[in-house]
């Protein structure tokens, strides 16, 4: 392009009777000039119409999350309760307290993203619950150019929402809401109310820890007993009679 462009303004020149008597250095050098001016310009013009790219990477800094299950307490457990509740699973009070009701709460999310329904917030829940932001890069177009299409973004995997399910049938002689372990034994604790409860005050009375009435309730009367029973047989001491607890009470 820039050979068509000298010969094009040498032959103007030469068709002009004015340039004719001008002599041989003159026009080379006034050539030469016009030649470099062209070479300039479109250089300039080359570096202006060259696109910018900028890549954007969010931080890559992770919160590290507790295990939680019931007994659990704190702002983590807030958090999970949160999510849970603005996923749909979980219709409680956000309060921090790792309960019966948010465990149910956590089975119902785990079931739906095909996880074991154990009740217990590990790694892999909270990465389900909370998955990494994508990676965006953004294309900066020149002045003389038209903005690019937008490209699809891969976008963080989105939990189904529940569908209503039938509640499954308990297993024969075990209680709805009350957890087992598995050598199906009643995990109980302070607050609850039934009749596992009541097998419970009556080994505790056989064993001379509980001197109150067998109601059926886990008050703090039972607690007190239930951790005597565990200092007694060397337990930790919580007050949550789970399978260890129950074995030790049942071989006295």
């Amino acid at each position: 392009m820039q050979v068509s462009l000298t010969t094009s303004i040498l032959n103007y020149f030469e068709s002009l009777k004015a340039y004719r008597c001008l002599k041989t250095g003159r026009f080379y050098w006034l050539l030469l000039f016009s030649s470099m001016l062209l070479l300039i310009t479109s250089d300039a013009v080359g570096a202006i119409v060259a696109p910018q790219q900028i890549a954007q990477t969010p931080p890559t800094a992770t919160i590290n999350r507790p295990t939680l299950k019931i007994g659990s307490q704190g702002e983590r457990v807030s958090e999970l309760q949160a999510a849970l509740r603005l996923l749909g699973f979980y219709s409680g009070v956000v309060d921090g307290i790792y309960r019966e009701d948010t465990a149910s709460a956590v089975s119902r999310f785990k079931r739906a993203i095909n996880l074991n329904p154990n009740g217990i917030v590990d790694a892999i829940t909270w990465q389900r619950l909370f998955p990494p932001e994508p990676i965006v890069t953004q294309t900066i177009p020149s002045p003389n150019q038209p903005f690019p299409v937008p490209t699809q973004i891969n976008q963080p995997a989105r939990v189904p929402s529940p569908q209503p399910q039938p509640r499954p049938a308990s297993p024969p002689g075990q209680i709805p809401g009350v957890q087992y372990t598995s050598q199906g034994l009643p995990i109980l604790r302070l607050g609850m109310r039934n009749s596992e409860v009541r097998k419970l005050q009556e080994r505790l009375k056989q064993l001379g820890f509980l001197a109150g009435a067998v109601d059926g309730d886990f008050g703090m009367n039972t607690e007190a007993a239930v951790k005597a029973a565990q200092q007694r047989f060397g337990l930790e001491a919580d007050g949550v009679v789970g399978g260890a607890t129950w074995e030790a009470l049942m071989r006295r």
